[in-house]
């Protein structure tokens, strides 16, 4: 017996399936990853910046207002770029002979910001490759005791449910997560418009 579920939700769990497989089988691959983009964990102010240094470590921006509050504007990606820009020119125009030394220090704290909101999700990203391979165990487990159940047995009933409705969630979950595998390059391209505006105003 071959178990009625929608053929696309069928397809679906077939492709991520494979997906997984395929993943497991490259070396020293994340098996858990649940994105088509490559996995990269981390993202070094060195792969973007070959400028004055920076230092990211540092808190002493935290006590000038200025470069606490352009710190916030880089780093909040909802903040339009050409308000960031605007804000580093005035900063610029007003803060004199320190004025580049502030904008690094507001900079260093914004990529570290953002950084930091890149590994948040990337870890968010892992925990779901995580559940969704679990799921996808427990959707073969169910397929197979489907097949082995006879057409019309009421024991087969419950478990074809099962699997109807981990199939849906399964769906859903894949669909929900295209969105969120954008977003650590999200983060970056926000960095490399951030390097762009501070690069022209040394």
């Amino acid at each position: 017996m071959t178990p009625v579920w929608g053929l696309g939700l069928a397809a679906v769990f077939v492709m991520e399936a494979a997906a997984f497989a395929q993943a497991a089988g490259r070396p020293g691959a994340d098996t858990d990853w649940p994105c088509h983009q490559n996995k990269v964990a981390e993202f070094p102010l060195a792969s973007v910046w070959d400028g004055p240094p920076i230092d990211t470590t540092s808190s002493a921006w935290r006590a000038d207002p200025a470069i606490a509050g352009l710190a916030a504007q880089m780093s909040q990606r909802r903040v339009p770029i050409a308000e960031v820009q605007a804000s580093v020119g005035k900063l610029i125009d007003a803060a004199g002979p320190e004025a580049k030394a502030r904008l690094l220090q507001a900079f260093g704290a914004a990529f570290e910001e953002l950084t930091r909101q890149r590994s948040e999700i990337i870890a968010g990203l892992d925990r779901f490759g995580h559940k969704q391979r679990e799921l996808a165990d427990r959707i073969r487990a169910e397929n197979e005791t489907a097949n082995r159940d006879q057409p019309g047995d009421a024991a087969a009933d419950d478990p074809l449910q099962k699997l109807r409705w981990d199939l849906r969630v399964f769906d859903d979950r894949r669909r929900t997560v295209a969105y969120v595998c954008e977003a650590p390059q999200a983060v970056e391209s926000r960095i490399g418009e951030l390097v762009k505006i501070v690069r022209a105003a040394l």
